[in-house]
Order: structure tokens, then C-alpha cells, then sequence
């Protein structure tokens, strides 16, 4: 995953988790906030635990990434 691609999927899966959790806080109990939470949270772990792959993945057995020529 380009390392733009994943800054923008950060913040915005960040905003919007941060956003309907503090409607949740509020007491808001509505199923739709609820579900919304959750599926933000679940895409934040996944983006984060996709790029923790990745860097992974390129990683060689000396701790050091190789980087694409363009």
C-alpha cells in the first residue's frame, strides 16, 4: 500500500471512528452509530494490520526494507 494511500485511510478511519464513538459516549443509542463504530474500528485495525504486513513482507532477514526504484 502506497504510504499517501495509507496516511489518508488513517485519518480519515480515525475522524470517523472518533466521531460516532463520542455519539456513542453521549447515549445515543442508535443501532445505526453502533454499526458505524464498528465498522470503522474493524477497517482502522485492517488498515493497520495490512500495512504491518506489508512492512513485513518486505523486510529482509536483516531488519532492512527494500525500496522500489520507479
Amino acid at each position: 500500500m502506497n504510504s499517501k494511500m495509507f496516511v489518508l485511510l488513517l485519518v480519515i478511519l480515525v475522524i470517523n471512528t472518533l466521531r460516532y464513538g463520542s455519539y456513542l459516549l453521549e447515549g445515543s443509542t442508535s443501532t445505526y452509530y453502533l454499526l458505524s463504530f464498528c465498522l470503522n474500528l474493524f477497517a482502522l485495525i485492517g488498515v493497520i494490520l495490512s500495512n504491518i504486513k506489508g512492512r513485513i513482507k518486505n523486510t529482509d532477514g536483516n531488519g532492512s526494507t527494500e525500496r522500489k526504484q520507479r
